[in-house]
Parts: C-alpha cells; structure tokens; sequence
C-alpha cells in the first residue's frame, strides 16, 4: 500500500510566544484536499512547515512517506507552490522566465525551454509567452503563476488563493485549469482558499483549521450530507410556535435552519421524513408552508459546524 501524499505528525509552529500550529496530526491519501478556515487559523504556517520554509518547533512533516527534513531538495523538485502573492524573475519573458525555473530544478536548457512552451501554452498564454510578465493582466499573472508551479512536473500541486482578484471569467478559467491538472494529469493538490465554493468545486476532501487545531478532517461528500430524509422547512414567521409545538408532538427531531423561521425536520437514522408528511403536518396544525426541500447541507454549513461545534 503506497504512504499518505502528506502527513502531519504531532505538528508544532510557533513565533517566538505564540504558538500557530498546536499539535496537529493528520494523513492525506491523496486526490484533492480543501484547506480551510478564518484568518489566523494556522493555514499559512502549515503550508509553510509543509514546504519547508518553516521549521516547526516540533513534531513531523512527511511527503509520499518520506520525512521533509531528511531529503528536503529531493521532495521539493516533486512540489509546485502557486503562492498568493505575485512573484517572478524581472527583465525576462514569460517562457525565458519559465525555462529559468525549470533548470534550477533540474532539467537540461533545450528540455526546460520545450517544457516552458508547453506549460505556457496549456494555461493558455502561448501566444504571450515572449512578453514580460510585468505587463500581464491579473488573470494572466495568475495562470503563469499556476505554469511556474507545474513547470517542473510535479506529483503535488499547492495553491494559495489561486482566484485572487479573478472577474468570474477568469475565476472559472482558472478553476477548469485546475481540473484538468488533477484530472487528466493526475496531479494531487493542495488548496487553501477562503471562497467556499472553489473548494467544493475542486476537492474531495477537507482540513478545517480554527486558532492552530485541525478542527474536522473529513471527506467531501461525508460533510455535505445530509442527514437521511431530512427536510428543510420555512414558515411565516407569526406560525412559529404553533408550528414547533405541533413537530414535537409528532414525534419529529428539530434542528435549526439558516434563519429563525427555517427548521430541519428529521426522525434521526430510524426513517426518511417524505414531503407528503410535512405537508399533512402543516395542514393539521394550520400552518402555511412556505418552502419544504431536502435538507442537503453546503460546505459553508459544514465549515460553520467545524468552528462553533454545533449542529442544525
């Protein structure tokens, strides 16, 4: 069986007094993983202890099974960094710029300017790769960004903020080329990201950090799930307590929804709580319904329930 992509062993970051990481233990298996949370939650100096650019005051970093501090230029040059800020070599081209990268890691200079075109092209700047990159648009300073971070062939891809700044044109460019990367070229990746719904496009699974402690590590689809049969349900407001008082004594579990006139009806594992109940419900007590739907739960309602501990 081949070794977690990444794992975190009892991981310790601190700045002088303040401790940003405290103790943190966990696998990824590999595919792609969301890197949540508030800021200051410790996701920068996680990445950055990953990376190497930190050393943690104690505890282990491994990448494919190997520890960061025993062969730490090896594992880079299986790595690629898109970082949040912009960062590249001044007074040369795109692609002159590119092939730079690619030989300090490694590669011949015919092979790493043919690697720079082809990169370059596949994030779609080839018809720009001979300006300086100065001159770029932000979408475009972006995506070579992302062509800096995979010139050299890596197995794991980091990204911090790739849609930083992106119109939503550019954001869902860059979101389809972040796809493929990890789809068609089966490349594992890391993305740590404030705008919820990237992650949910992207990744199958994810870390929620809050103040340095991994709060929820869970897959995708085990977050977002709703609980079975659940229903989301939404009154007028005056029907409240008439409409509360008669889901009890029918025997429903309550659990509160996204407003104070929505709930969530359920019946816990033991059964499905169909349409045609809630609706006979209603009718019964006298209540208007004015919105009844499965009670699916999105990734900011899971991200939520990480920080403050509660359910609906």
């Amino acid at each position: 069986m081949a070794p977690p992509v990444l794992e975190l062993d009892d991981l310790v970051v601190r700045y002088g007094n303040f401790t940003a990481l405290k103790g943190v233990r966990a696998q990824f298996q590999g595919g792609a993983l969301g890197l949540l949370g508030p800021n200051g939650a410790g996701k920068s100096s996680m990445l950055r202890s990953i990376l190497g650019l930190v050393t943690p005051a104690s505890g282990t970093v491994r990448l494919f099974g190997q520890a960061t501090d025993k062969d730490p230029a090896a594992l880079r040059r299986r790595v690629g960094y898109m970082p949040e800020r912009d960062t590249w070599v001044g007074g040369m081209s795109a692609v002159r710029g590119l092939a730079h990268l690619a030989e300090i890691c490694g590669f011949f200079p015919d092979d790493a300017m043919l690697r720079a075109h082809d990169v370059l092209h596949f994030v779609g700047l080839g018809e720009e790769r001979y300006r300086e990159v100065h001159t770029f648009s932000t979408g475009m300073r972006q995506r070579f960004k992302l062509a800096a971070a995979l010139v050299h062939d890596p197995d794991l891809l980091f990204l911090d903020e790739p849609t930083n700044g992106l119109d939503p044109r550019g954001r869902n460019r860059m979101l389809e080329l972040i796809e493929r990367v990890c789809h068609e070229h089966g490349i594992h990746l890391i993305l740590a990201s404030h705008l919820l719904p990237d992650v949910e496009k992207l990744c199958d699974q994810v870390w929620v950090l809050d103040q340095g402690e991994l709060k929820k590590s869970e897959r995708m689809e085990t977050l977002t799930a709703a609980a079975r049969g659940a229903k989301r349900v939404r009154v007028e407001r005056a029907a409240v307590p008439t409409f509360l008082a008669a889901a009890e004594d029918a025997g429903f579990e309550l659990g509160t929804g996204r407003s104070d006139t929505e709930f969530v009806l359920s019946r816990g594992e033991t059964a499905d709580v169909t349409s045609e109940e809630v609706f006979a419900l209603a009718s019964s007590s006298g209540v208007r319904l004015l919105a009844v739907q499965a009670a699916a739960r999105s990734l900011e309602d899971a991200f939520l329930e990480a920080l403050t501990g509660e359910a609906d």
